[in-house]
């Protein structure tokens, strides 16, 4: 079973250009965490992935076929779980306090997302070592990289 960094296709160019998943942060994020590449054990898509979009100025929780309409597809990319943290190391490791921890879980609870299924790095992840998927027309994932 693989960990995926699910993403979109005008983001997995960046990421091949770099070579690698940066870890990201976000506007929000304190100063003292580190940012952090997040990858899911959730073999279809992670909800807590999906970004929001704005609909008439309101924030809207997007559906993987409007994601892979304007983001140029959904791709993921999926390494051993066994290269990455999860639970309380990636937490401790990210610094990330227990409150801002406790509040993402809610919130991951909110999207449908479980994240027990989540892993991540606080070091950029190595495009080379994943196999990469497109979300193709019939919903199901197909291999175009490994």
């Amino acid at each position: 079973m693989l960990a995926w960094h699910y993403t979109l296709g005008v983001h997995l160019l960046r990421i091949l250009e770099n070579g690698c998943i940066l870890p990201q942060d976000t506007p929000e994020t304190p100063a003292v965490e580190c940012p952090v590449a997040w990858f899911s054990l959730n073999q279809q898509h992670d909800p807590s992935a999906l970004k929001s979009i704005l609909l008439n100025g309101q924030p809207q929780p997007p559906t993987l076929a409007v994601m892979r309409q304007l983001g140029n597809g959904v791709y993921r990319l999926g390494i051993s779980p066994r290269n990455l943290l999860g639970g309380e190391a990636l937490r401790r490791e990210a610094r990330i306090s227990k409150a801002r921890w406790a509040e993402r879980l809610k919130q991951a609870r909110a999207q449908g997302a479980n994240a027990a299924e989540w892993f991540g790095s606080v070091d950029p992840v190595a495009a080379s070592d994943c196999v990469i998927e497109v979300l193709g027309d019939d919903g199901r994932w197909q291999r175009v990289a490994s």
